[in-house]
């Protein structure tokens, strides 16, 4: 447990680095390309996204328990064939597509209703392959649990698009249309990273050998495509379909309805998301980490390490739904200048009380190699969104949005560990703890609220920054008293490093 916690804060940091710099590069990014352009690069992505999605959105995760089983036995050479095979896949699938739209060039404009989207979209072509080789390279580096060089390709590639943006959008090294020249600074990033990971790939020991398991890897990877593929579909549809919806249900005009979901998922939905960036990191090791414990037959450990993983994804999601739930009017004022963004905040903050956990109960599946029962637990929870939000907008509006997400996870949530819970050993204990945390949790909500709607007349800010205080404080204190953090972990830590230290003073005594 120690050594995933401590690869955790490893991905963990780098992720919050490359969050931060990303936040901050979209804040310039706007500005220069305004946003009926950015509009034109969002639709041209997306096209270039599902087909990426297709092509290679499973292979990671697949590589990296497959890697990680044959690292656990023994089996180098075994995992650099699996990533020969994974990549002439990946790629010629990749490279298939891009022939498809060179040789048909009246094929790319019946998909945009926009046509400056077309040239957009050819210049990103190639990113398909890119993407390939990025996402087959790095699940090989995920599976041998290299973490250092898996968090640190993410940040250099994000780093190297806001070089390259900079350059091109300035016109500093070339004299490329704007309209296109991001799309060209995306793709030299992509080289950027793609090249580097080759190149670590060899340093590290890698080595090109006959591809072979191409069956084991499409078996694997199939359905993890076709869960990512239906979930992007899903969030297509609603998009599309809400605006027309809340017109009908609610009365709206186009512009307002436009609005709502612009609310929903550009100011609400991202903040659902904050406790992902460290329960997030948590699902990416995991993965690797029990398929190795897997291969070894040592199940019981799995289902200690995740027991105690969902209950720091439930302590972490807590509190930041308390917070939401507690000040999300204030905070929607704050961030975004807009109340009913706060108010649709607060009610959609229950969505993240099953959302981390979900996350971890689908890594730990992964890992096992129960790849189609993830599959059915996300469709059987994308069914449920849909029937919900179509069966409840007419008299909820917006709000049956919210509903339908949060009842979407909660299916999936107890379809998983059900699943689990056949499988493996779950620690009753600590997942009672978790249930117990999300209770004091919705009662530190309702208590919040009122101190909150009061600080806010004074200042948004006041109001804020005091809930925050009064909420870590309190939850650090019930989380102590409950035994939510065992004094037993703390003990085991601490007589680790006793014991790394005693053995390590005989050598340096020897030395």
């Amino acid at each position: 447990m120690k050594k995933i916690f401590r690869s955790f804060a490893l991905v963990t940091a780098a992720a919050t680095i490359t969050r931060i710099i990303s936040f901050i590069f979209k804040i310039y990014l706007s500005r220069v390309l305004g946003a009926e352009l950015l509009g034109v690069y969002q639709i041209a992505i997306s096209v270039v996204a599902t087909l990426a999605c297709i092509s290679s959105s499973g292979v990671p995760v697949t590589l990296s328990r497959i890697v990680a089983e044959n690292r656990a036995l023994g089996n180098r050479s075994v995992s650099d064939s699996l990533l020969c095979a994974a990549t002439v896949l990946s790629l010629s699938f990749a490279l298939l597509s891009c022939a498809v739209f060179a040789a048909f060039p009246s094929l790319a404009p019946m998909l945009f209703s926009d046509e400056r989207c077309v040239p957009v979209f050819y210049v990103m072509l190639p990113l398909l392959a890119t993407t390939s080789l990025y996402s087959c390279l790095r699940g090989w580096f995920w599976g041998n649990k290299n973490y250092g060089v898996y968090a640190a390709t993410e940040l250099t590639d994000e780093i190297a698009k806001i070089v390259f943006s900079v350059l091109f959008l300035s016109g500093t090294l070339l004299a490329i249309n704007v309209q296109v020249a991001y799309a060209y600074a995306m793709v030299a990033g992509d080289v950027v990273v793609v090249t580097m990971l080759i190149s670590l790939f060899f340093v590290c020991g890698g080595r090109l050998r006959r591809p072979s398991g191409f069956s084991q890897v499409v078996k694997s990877s199939a359905p993890l495509t076709a869960t990512r593929l239906c979930g992007s579909l899903v969030s297509t549809l609603i998009s599309l379909s809400l605006p027309l919806l809340l017109c009908k249900a609610r009365g709206l005009t186009t512009g307002e309805a436009t609005a709502e979901l612009g609310r929903a998922t550009g100011m609400v939905v991202p903040l659902l998301f904050a406790p992902t960036a460290i329960t997030g990191s948590l699902a990416v090791v995991i993965i690797p980490e029990f398929a190795s414990l897997n291969a070894g037959k040592e199940r019981d450990k799995i289902g200690s390490a995740l027991s105690q993983s969902i209950k720091f994804s439930c302590v972490v999601s807590g509190f930041f739904f308390a917070l939401f739930a507690g000040a999300g009017v204030a905070l929607g004022r704050l961030l975004y200048d807009d109340e009913l963004a706060g108010r649709y905040l607060c009610f959609a903050a229950m969505a993240m009380l099953p959302m981390g956990a979900n996350g971890l109960c689908v890594s730990a599946l992964n890992s096992l190699g129960k790849e189609n029962a993830t599959f059915a637990s996300h469709t059987a929870g994308l069914a449920l969104l849909l029937v919900t939000l179509f069966s409840t907008v007419w008299f909820m509006g917006v709000y049956a949005y919210f509903l339908a997400v949060t009842l979407s996870h909660t299916l999936a949530l107890v379809i998983n560990l059900t699943t689990l819970s056949k499988n493996l050993r779950l620690d009753k204990k600590q997942l009672l703890h978790a249930l117990l945390a999300y209770a004091f949790c919705a009662v530190a909500a309702l208590s919040l609220s009122p101190l909150s709607a009061l600080l806010s007349q004074v200042s948004d800010i006041l109001s804020v920054f005091v809930t925050s205080c009064v909420l870590t404080a309190g939850y650090a204190v019930y989380v102590w008293a409950s035994g939510c953090i065992a004094k037993e972990d703390i003990k085991f830590f601490s007589s680790e490093k006793r014991k790394k230290k005693s053995a390590d003073k005989p050598l340096m005594q020897a030395k």
